[in-house]
C-alpha cells in the first residue's frame, strides 16, 4: 500500500485488498509484493476455448517482444505461437505507426485543443487522469492507443477474427475490458503469462524455425515501449514535445498543470512505467532495462531489411473520446480528521510524526484514509509500539508474579516489582548482575544451553521461607530467556493445614464409628437376652395351658 501511486490498496480486517474503483492498474504491486500475493486475472482459459472455436483468433503483439525473449527471433516467437493455436501474429507496432501519424495531423494543423496536449497510449496514464484529474482530461489527445487501432485494422482486414493482445502491460487488460471498446480485444495475455503456457506444452522458442511475418507488418513504429519513443516520430518544428516517464513524473506533471494553467510544451509523451513498456509489469526482468533498450535498438535497426509486397489496406479510425470519472471524494471536516487522530493518541501536532509508516505521506492523510473505509486505525506503528510497550509494561508492572529476564550470559535485564518484593531486592541494584548472585541459576543455565521449556517446576527457597513453581522458556528471537515465577508458599500452607484438618477430621470420625459400634454390640447383647428370656417364659405359658387343655 505504501508504493501503490494512487493508494488504491485497501486494508480491511487486517488484510490488504485492491479497490477496484480507485485501481489504474499500472501493476506496481504486482512488482514490489515481497510474498508475491497479488496475482493477475487471466484471460488464458479464456482465449484456450476461443482457440477451439471456428473464428481465427490473431494475435497482436507488442513490439517489446525484441527484449522480452532475447533467446528467440520475432519469426521464431510466431512459430511457438501458431503451435499454440492461433491462426498468425501481427505487430502492434503496426497500429503505433498509425497512431504517429494521428499525432502528427495534429501537430501539422495546429489543431491543439489545449496546451500541452498528452499522449494516450498508455491506458494506466488515461485511467489516473480520468479518476483523479478529471479536469484535465480535455488535455487528452483524441487518439487511441495502438493497441485499439491495431485491432481495428486487424478485424477490417481479417474479418471474423478474434484478437488477443501479448505485452508486457498490465493496463492493456483494463483497456480492453471498458465498454465503449467492447469486440475489439478479444483477450489479454502477458509475457509471464505466455513463457508460463509454452513451458507446460514443453515449446521452445528458440529451437524453432522462424515463419514469415504477418503482410500487415509493413509501416512499424518498433521503439514505442522505450521511454519517449512516441516522440521519436513525430516531426514538430518550432514546437516544444516534452516526455514524463514514471508514474511520480507523470503527477508532478499533473499536479503542476492543475494549478500553473497551460504550459509553453505542445505536446508531452506520459508514461506510467519509468522505462516505458520496456519496463512493464509483465515484462520478463532476467535482463537489465539498459540491455532490454539495446535489444529494441537492435531490432528497430533491422526493419528495414525486412523487404515485404506493398498492398493497399483498409483505413481505420485513430479517434478516441475520453471522458471524466472521478472517484468519489468526501471533504472531512477538520473534526473529524481530529478525531480520529485522537483514537491513536494524536491530540497535538507534535504528535503527528507524518513517519509515513502506514503508507500515507502524513497523518491526517491516514485519518482521511480510515474515515473513507480504506485504512485501519491500527496501522499506525508508532501508535501500536507504545500501544504494546504500555501494555507490556503494565503487565509487568501490576503482575502477581515474578518476572526476571536474562541475556545468554545469564545477567539480568529485568526485573519486576513483584521479583523485588519476592526475592527481597530492588530492581536498580540488581540489573546487569548475574543471576546465580541473586537466585540460584542452575534452571536458566539448562534453558540457555538446551533451548527446552522448564515448565511448572516446583523450587523451594529455605532462606527466605518461599516456595515457588517457575516456568523459563527461550526468547530466541532476542537472544533472551525469560523467568516467570508464582509464589506459593501460602498456598503451600493452607495445604499443610488442610491436610491436618483432614487427619484430624478422620481420626475423630473413626473414633465416633468405633463408640457407636460399641454401643451397637453392646444394646444387640441386651436385646438378645431379653429375646431369650422371653422365649422361656412364651413356651412355658404354652405348656401349662396345653395341660389344663387335655386335664379336661
Amino acid at each position: 500500500m505504501r508504493l501503490c501511486p494512487v493508494k488504491a490498496v485497501q486494508i480491511k480486517d487486517g488484510q490488504a485488498c485492491v479497490n477496484d474503483e480507485r485501481c489504474i492498474a499500472c501493476g506496481t504491486c504486482l512488482l514490489v509484493c515481497p510474498q508475491q500475493a497479488k496475482e493477475i486475472i487471466s484471460d488464458r482459459l479464456a482465449i484456450q476455448s476461443m482457440l477451439q472455436g471456428k473464428a481465427p483468433v490473431y494475435v497482436s503483439i507488442a513490439p517489446s517482444l525484441a527484449a522480452a525473449w532475447p533467446g528467440a527471433t520475432l519469426g521464431q516467437m510466431i512459430t511457438a505461437l501458431r503451435q499454440l493455436g492461433f491462426a498468425h501474429v501481427s505487430q502492434t507496432s503496426v497500429g503505433a505507426a498509425l497512431v504517429s501519424r494521428a499525432y502528427q495531423q495534429l501537430l501539422d494543423r495546429g489543431r491543439i485543443l489545449a496546451n500541452p496536449l498528452l499522449t494516450t497510449a498508455c491506458p494506466a496514464v488515461v485511467r489516473l487522469v480520468e479518476l483523479y484529474y478529471p479536469d484535465l482530461v480535455p488535455l487528452l489527445a483524441p487518439v487511441a492507443s495502438p493497441l485499439l487501432v491495431h485491432a481495428r485494422l486487424l478485424k477490417s482486414y481479417y474479418p471474423g477474427c478474434q484478437v488477443v493482445f501479448i505485452g508486457p502491460c498490465l493496463a492493456k487488460k483494463e483497456e480492453a475490458a471498458r465498454p465503449q471498446n467492447a469486440g475489439l480485444v478479444d483477450g489479454v495475455l502477458l509475457y509471464s503469462e505466455v513463457k508460463n503456457w509454452l513451458q507446460e506444452e514443453g515449446i521452445n522458442p528458440a529451437a524453432l524455425p522462424a515463419s514469415e511475418w504477418c503482410e500487415l507488418d509493413q509501416d512499424l513504429a518498433a521503439l514505442y515501449p522505450a521511454a519517449g519513443g512516441i516522440l521519436k516520430y513525430l516531426n514538430a518544428e518550432g514546437q516544444l514535445l516534452l516526455e514524463a516517464s514514471g508514474l511520480e513524473q507523470v503527477r508532478d506533471l499533473l499536479e503542476g498543470l492543475r494549478l500553473e494553467g497551460m504550459s509553453s510544451a505542445t505536446l508531452v509523451e506520459c508514461n506510467a512505467c519509468s522505462g516505458g513498456c520496456l519496463d512493464g509489469p509483465g515484462m520478463p526482468r532476467e535482463e537489465s532495462l539498459l540491455k532490454r533498450k539495446e535489444r529494441l535498438q537492435e531490432f528497430q535497426a533491422a526493419l528495414p531489411q525486412q523487404k515485404m509486397e506493398k498492398k493497399a489496406f483498409p483505413s481505420v479510425a485513430t479517434d478516441c473520446d475520453y471522458r471524466p470519472n472521478p472517484i468519489k471524494v468526501i471533504k472531512h471536516s477538520q473534526e473529524d480528521i481530529e478525531r480520529v487522530l485522537s483514537k491513536i493518541g494524536k491530540t497535538t501536532p507534535e504528535a503527528e510524526l507524518n513517519c509515513g509508516a502506514c503508507g500515507y505521506t502524513t497523518c491526517r492523510e491516514k485519518a482521511a484514509a480510515v474515515l473513507d473505509g480504506m485504512a485501519e486505525l491500527d496501522m499506525c506503528i508508532p501508535y501500536m509500539r507504545s500501544r504494546a510497550e504500555s501494555l507490556a509494561n503494565l503487565v509487568m508492572q501490576s503482575t502477581a508474579n515474578a518476572i526476571i529476564v536474562v541475556d545468554k550470559d545469564l545477567i539480568i535485564q529485568d526485573f519486576n516489582p513483584a521479583a523485588e518484593r519476592m526475592f527481597v531486592r530492588q530492581a536498580s541494584k540488581v540489573k546487569g548482575k548475574p543471576l546465580g548472585k541473586i537466585i540460584p541459576d542452575d534452571d536458566f543455565r539448562f534453558v540457555r544451553d538446551s533451548g527446552q521449556w522448564v515448565m511448572g517446576k516446583r523450587v523451594v527457597y529455605p532462606n527466605l521461607g518461599l516456595v515457588t513453581m517457575q516456568t523459563i522458556n527461550p526468547l530466541q528471537s532476542q537472544d533472551l530467556i525469560l523467568g516467570v515465577i508464582s509464589d506459593v508458599t501460602k498456598f503451600e500452607l493452607q495445604e499443610r493445614a488442610l491436610s491436618q484438618v483432614r487427619a484430624e477430621t478422620l481420626e475423630k470420625a473413626q473414633e465416633v464409628i468405633n463408640k457407636q459400634m460399641r454401643v451397637a454390640q453392646e444394646i444387640a447383647g441386651l436385646l438378645g437376652e431379653v429375646t431369650a428370656d422371653s422365649k422361656m417364659l412364651l413356651l412355658k405359658l404354652i405348656k401349662l395351658v396345653q395341660g389344663e387343655e387335655e386335664g379336661r
